[in-house]
């Protein structure tokens, strides 16, 4: 883990001075430089990965979304457990945070953080915001980007109800409404210009997610 360390922790007023001086898409340029860049935390063959940033906003975790083997096999492993705290919880979505938690946390440090992600990284980072909660330090931000549905109740909603999450679909994209019947852990932020008139999987790439909350922060 190659992250840099901080010499000074930032106040939760700080840090959300900076979260006012970055927009989501900002914060989407992240969850896209999670895909390009080198992991800080988890073996990039994997579905657990993440990279560690400072920003303006402060200490920002971005976790990469669904791009090889292990990440597609963790997408369908829709089973449940059971987090104490939390209710039921998608399984592989779950393990897969539990894989680098220990890293993250660690690279953490019980500083304010701002959790990051698109796709399977948006579960990660809703995942990882839950552990958090539950422990009793809870991340400054969760910023979503076409998050899958986590757990087939409202509990991981509850557990997060103090939790400032911001969960966005772009379009009509089809990712944010699977598994069927599931639920979010936040109601979803609606964002661009569907590029068909039915649900698909184009309105999900993280490029057209930025092209969309730049027109929309414009």
């Amino acid at each position: 883990m190659n992250a840099p360390s901080m010499t000074a922790i930032p106040s939760t007023s700080a840090v959300r001075s900076g979260i006012a001086d970055m927009g989501a898409r900002d914060f989407a340029l992240l969850a896209q430089e999670a895909y390009d860049a080198k992991p800080d935390i988890g073996d990039p063959d994997s579905a657990s990965r993440a990279i560690v940033r400072h920003t303006a906003a402060g200490l920002v975790v971005a976790f990469r979304g669904s791009d090889n083997a292990d990440s597609w096999e963790t997408d369908f492993d829709i089973e449940t457990v059971d987090v104490p705290g939390a209710g039921k919880f998608h399984a592989g979505f779950w393990r897969a945070w539990r894989a680098i938690a220990t890293d993250v946390l660690a690279a953490i440090n019980g500083q304010p953080v701002t959790l990051v992600g698109h796709s399977l990284g948006a579960a990660l980072c809703i995942a990882a915001a839950l552990d958090m909660t539950i422990s009793g330090n809870p991340p400054a931000v969760v910023y979503g980007f076409e998050p899958p549905r986590v757990s087939p109740d409202m509990s991981a909603r509850v557990a997060l109800r103090h939790v400032d999450v911001r969960l966005y679909r772009n379009g009509l994209d089809i990712v944010p409404t699977i598994p069927l019947d599931w639920r979010h852990a936040a109601t979803l932020i609606p964002i661009g210009k569907p590029a068909l008139p039915i649900v698909n999987v184009i309105d999900h790439e993280i490029g057209r997610v930025i092209a969309s909350l730049l027109v929309a922060e414009a």
